[in-house]
């Protein structure tokens, strides 16, 4: 790997927000009606450029913008979320209680297992909705002052609003406790050392994913104008960074797409609850008979979760359902008003492919 990857690597490594233009449906239309991170943001530190969302110094870095970024065009990659909940479920098997809580408000007690994030709020509701089917040991100790002095303003609303949502999906609460109980099992570690040891191994293995993926040639989330070349030279780009996406997903046993850091969670605990594939939980589009097949859904969909093909002079829009994150982009921008966004069962997340809408 040359000097420059390298560069790339730990550029990333040290920045806590990472920024994917093409995947924000503010700035692909200008009828998107999405503008979470502003309203969430306890600073007021996010701008949109033409091009480019931008933050500024007042930024706290909390994770805000990203959980509630339906598309992930901002991403909280330190912690990443992946490695927050491992954690959580690796103390929830091996502890009698676990408690999770902001750095705020610490837990000064050693004899206690814990669990600190920088804000509650930068846990997502597919995150807490594995929390809620793994841990049922943990609670979260939240003080009886509550968030009312912290300079994330927006936290405690945002972490209850996620942590509600989850709880009606899984069907179950979690405990929130502003006093902590001793477990009867005696500690049989070293809790700091054990804790370096954990942030020392994960630093690295993230860090050598990170230069794999640059190794192979950073994912790129195409723009929609890439989407309407198809000149040979895009073909064969486009054939190359598949290519190098499946093998780096294949290695790695991650996803090389921002939009699919929520989605894989909820993925995984549907393919083992058929209580909760049964729940209608989620919204996917629906085509109706006056679709013009213009193909404005499918070019400016950010995570390509709608296709357009012609086979034989029939026309025909799929959707790929695992990758639609209900960011009501196509219902907004459809000119002839044929999409809906409406409610469906789980286990329909589970389908590779759907026809939504063919003529000819």
């Amino acid at each position: 790997m040359d000097l420059f990857k390298w560069v790339n690597v730990l550029d990333k490594k040290m920045t806590s927000i990472s920024v994917e233009p093409n995947l924000c449906t503010h700035l692909i239309s200008p009828k998107s009606t999405c503008q979470s991170c502003v309203k969430y943001c306890p600073t007021k530190s996010i701008t949109f450029t033409k091009k480019q969302i931008q933050m500024d110094e007042n930024c706290l870095e909390c994770g805000l913008c990203s959980t509630v970024c339906p598309t992930n065009a901002l991403l909280f990659t330190r912690p990443p979320l992946k490695q927050v909940i491992s954690e959580l479920v690796h103390q929830c098997e091996q502890q009698e209680k676990v408690y999770l809580h902001c750095e705020k408000m610490p837990v000064s007690d050693r004899n206690v297992t814990s669990i600190s994030v920088q804000c509650l709020g930068m846990i997502p509701r597919e995150a807490w909705v594995t929390v809620l089917n793994k841990c049922k040991n943990l609670t979260i100790y939240h003080s009886d002052t509550g968030c009312s002095s912290c300079e994330i303003t927006t936290g405690e609303r945002v972490w209850k609003q996620e942590l509600h949502a989850a709880e009606k999906i899984a069907g179950s609460s979690i405990e929130i406790s502003s006093a902590i109980k001793h477990s009867m099992k005696k500690e049989q570690y070293d809790k700091d050392r054990r804790a370096f040891l954990s942030n020392f191994f994960t630093e690295i293995k993230a860090t050598n994913k990170l230069a794999f993926r640059e190794l192979l040639g950073s994912p790129e989330v195409q723009s929609y104008q890439e989407k309407l070349q198809v000149n040979s030279l895009s073909k064969i780009k486009r054939e190359w960074e598949e290519v190098s996406n499946q093998i780096f997903e294949k290695m790695t046993n991650e996803s090389v797409y921002p939009y699919m850091n929520k989605r894989v969670l909820l993925l995984a605990e549907l393919q083992v609850n058929e209580d909760l594939q049964r729940q209608e939980d989620i919204r996917l589009p629906a085509i109706s008979s006056y679709c013009s097949f213009c193909g404005a859904c499918t070019i400016l969909c950010p995570t390509d979760a709608l296709k357009m093909e012609t086979v034989n002079n029939c026309q025909s829009i799929t959707l790929q359902p695992s990758k639609c994150v209900n960011c009501s982009l196509c219902e907004e921008i459809c000119f002839t008003k044929s999409i809906v966004l409406e409610p469906q069962q789980n286990r329909s997340l589970l389908k590779e492919t759907v026809t939504v809408a063919q003529n000819g």
